[in-house]
């Protein structure tokens, strides 16, 4: 079936509202038309038309990414959708193709994703590249080793967001994955959920008055128990080992709720802290599926964080993105890295680019990548260099879903 694919207009804006918010089981609301007219310009959206119905469409909204303690330009894709009659006829593949090139001229280096549907972007070189824990508990089992200092906390709405931006920059600065956020975010993302409804904001400060940490959640139903509910934390920021302390101490007094729920970087050791570690259960968050969009853009914006001069050859294998495919002379050294094309030939390493983005922010190690079949090594001395090359200051992790 012939179709039509071009930018949104805001003539488009009433079907993309209505597609959108069918294709994942609600109702069009006036509201989200008019926050979408508000915050996305109609050429975030990809639009597939047959017979001038818009019938699929893939937004990606420009961000910023930590990595290594500095800014990368982020695409953030999401949402995509299809009518159901039109499922299966390749517009979502051409749309995602067409984002790719509409992302790598806008000078974004990389792209990232949130989706139960791993085998569909696959295919179209996302990868999953960052990791969460989710932790579901009873609040009384919250029972913590130890204590910090004492502070004071206070209720935050949304009009006192930068109270809380102001502790998110701290947090984020030297880390890899948080996101850049800005008002809107803060507001609508962050303080509210899905159904424009507000959620709890606490801000933790030292006996000192500074802020140090806050913590946001808000009520769902339990996957448990239907007829109650468990209180979902969506973001918990700490700048000190006191605020950590006592915002999983403020979590603790929320006994009415069923469960808790908390999902934490893959390295925080909040189950090390408690009396009875045994007593919560643990699950396997949703980490972001992350695409290297321009091979060449993303490693030469890429802080080094190794301790030595590296050099190697790369074949990358892309074949949505032809501009990534083929070999590539990747080399780091002084917080500096660049990539340069070769003529085709036998590479140090070769992989797709999918395997690429987890490598890039840390969350698989090369030698797993070797050991599993991710990489096939020519070079086996490559495999420390290739190590070295995307070293990280924390593993990746970010607070957000989009």
């Amino acid at each position: 079936m012939d179709a039509d694919y071009r930018p949104l207009t805001l003539d488009d804006y009433e079907q993309a509202n209505d597609l959108e918010s069918v294709a994942f089981y609600n109702r069009p609301r006036p509201e989200v038309l008019d926050r979408m007219k508000q915050f996305f310009p109609p050429e975030w959206t990809l639009g597939a038309f047959v017979d001038g119905r818009l019938v699929a469409d893939v937004r990606t909204i420009p961000m910023a990414r930590r990595l290594n303690g500095r800014a990368t330009p982020l695409g953030a894709v999401g949402p995509v959708v299809c009518a159901a009659a039109y499922r299966r006829q390749g517009h979502i593949g051409r749309l995602l193709r067409l984002a790719l090139e509409d992302m790598r001229s806008r000078g974004i280096a990389l792209s990232g994703l949130h989706t139960p549907h791993d085998a569909l972007y696959r295919r179209y070189g996302w990868e999953r590249a960052e990791g969460k824990r989710r932790y579901v508990f009873r609040a009384k089992d919250l029972q913590l080793r130890f204590r910090g200092r004492r502070g004071a906390t206070e209720a935050v709405t949304a009009d006192g967001w930068q109270q809380l931006e102001e502790v998110y920059r701290e947090y984020a600065g030297p880390r890899n994955g948080p996101l850049h956020r800005v008002e809107p975010w803060w507001r609508h993302v962050v303080l509210e959920d899905w159904e424009s409804k507000p959620r709890d904001a606490v801000l933790w400060r030292s006996p000192e008055g500074r802020p140090e940490g806050y913590v946001v959640y808000g009520p769902q139903p339990s996957a448990t128990d239907p007829r109650r509910h468990d209180l979902m934390v969506r973001d918990m920021v700490s700048v000190s080992p006191d605020a950590y302390l006592g915002l999983w101490e403020h979590l603790a007094t929320h006994d009415i709720a069923l469960n808790l729920v908390v999902e934490l970087a893959p390295d925080d050791p909040f189950p090390d802290l408690l009396e009875d570690p045994w007593r919560i259960e643990f699950q396997r968050g949703e980490g972001a599926m992350i695409r290297v969009v321009d091979v060449e853009r993303a490693l030469s914006m890429r802080p080094y964080a190794g301790q030595r001069p590296v050099s190697l050859t790369m074949r990358i294998v892309d074949d949505a993105a032809p501009w990534n495919d083929g070999v590539w002379l990747i080399e780091a050294a002084d917080g500096r890295m660049q990539a340069a094309r070769q003529e085709d030939g036998e590479a140090d390493v070769e992989l797709s680019v999918n395997f690429l983005a987890p490598l890039f922010t840390g969350h698989l190690r090369a030698a797993t990548a070797a050991a599993t079949g991710m990489l096939r090594v020519h070079n086996p001395p490559a495999v420390a260099a290739l190590a070295e090359a995307f070293a990280v200051t924390f593993p990746p992790y970010c607070n957000d879903w989009y």
